[in-house]
């Protein structure tokens, strides 16, 4: 039997066969075969050629051996499947009749068996150098809480029966004080004052009052200023300021208008413009740690003439801080 080797798996396959039985390797046609009898030689007559298998070139037509065929024919179709005498296999692909120990179609190369193939085994997960040096961050830092676990463990244990530390927590809740009126610990005022209205009347909270001829300081271009003092440090939430209380006398003065408040707890002074009106406004006015407060009048409201009678006197009933001390404890 004529026969040729396959390629891939080394399998003895006949030569009619187009696919290697065992591998289905593809079988390339134009291999020389390994056992073949002498080559055939074809003979051309016309649109014939007559090829011999087995056996001498003949060139009489109908010769035993002699196989002829026009190229104008079709191609013989191929010959059956050889029976091996063993059960046959149909193939899934092209259902041509395989012998049973085929593992690929002899016809098409399919397989003819769906044995589950051999998976190569999963490799194995390979840690970045990152992943390394988290996990030995990680284990080094575990290793240091249980050294301070025990540590303190065992030396909790020493101090507990060694000595005992009792340990005393004192809340104090501050009080908290309402501003209110202050006592003043001293008052200067430059001009001082004239005969009995002087400076000192500003805070005793008697109505006596504190007068200045105004007229000669506004020639003078001078301003009239007042400080209070105080026996500690103030936190100032406003100042009450009061005129004179008789509409008739308050108009027949002069009255303060233009005001300048200042202190050392404050950086920046306040300017203020008083109401013309007889009695007491409020001006509110923050300052925080003021041991004393100034106060600058630089204009005035002009006196009027009623019932006859004007004057060239500035008047002020009173002044009165309300503050809170800023160290109450103290």
């Amino acid at each position: 039997m004529v026969s040729q080797i396959c390629e891939q798996c080394g399998a003895s396959v006949p030569l009619d066969e187009q696919f290697c039985t065992s591998c289905g390797s593809f079988m390339d046609p134009l291999r020389q075969p390994t056992e073949a009898a002498a080559p055939a030689r074809p003979r051309r007559t016309g649109n014939v050629i007559s090829v011999s298998s087995d056996g001498p070139v003949n060139p009489v037509p109908g010769d035993p051996g002699i196989e002829e065929f026009r190229l104008d024919e079709p191609a013989p179709p191929p010959p059956p499947p050889r029976r091996s005498g063993g059960t046959t296999v149909e193939c899934p692909s092209c259902h041509a009749a395989n012998p049973s120990t085929n593992l690929h179609c002899q016809s098409c190369g399919a397989r003819l068996r769906q044995d589950p193939l051999p998976t190569a085994p999963r490799p194995a997960v390979q840690a970045t150098a990152g992943v390394r040096a988290a996990l030995a961050i990680s284990g080094l830092l575990l290793i240091v809480i249980l050294i301070a676990l025990a540590f303190n463990i065992f030396g909790g244990d020493e101090t507990a029966s060694g000595s005992t530390t009792s340990t005393t927590v004192t809340s104090t809740t501050g009080t908290v004080v309402e501003p209110t009126r202050i006592d003043v610990l001293r008052v200067s005022c430059d001009p001082p004052g004239l005969g009995s209205l002087v400076c000192e009347n500003l805070t005793k909270g008697t109505g006596s009052e504190y007068q200045v001829n105004w007229e000669e300081l506004e020639q003078q271009e001078k301003p009239i200023k007042i400080r209070l003092d105080f026996a500690q440090p103030m936190t100032i939430s406003r100042i009450d300021w009061t005129n004179i209380q008789d509409n008739d006398r308050f108009l027949q003065n002069y009255r303060a208008q233009g005001i300048t408040l200042s202190a050392d707890g404050n950086i920046v002074d306040m300017t203020y413009t008083l109401k013309d009106e007889p009695g007491t406004q409020s001006i509110t006015w923050p300052a925080l740690d003021a041991n004393y407060v100034e106060i600058t009048i630089h204009s005035a409201y002009r006196s009027e003439v009623v019932n006859g009678k004007v004057f060239t006197e500035l008047a002020i009933d009173e002044i009165e801080i309300i503050a809170r001390p800023s160290n109450p404890e103290g």
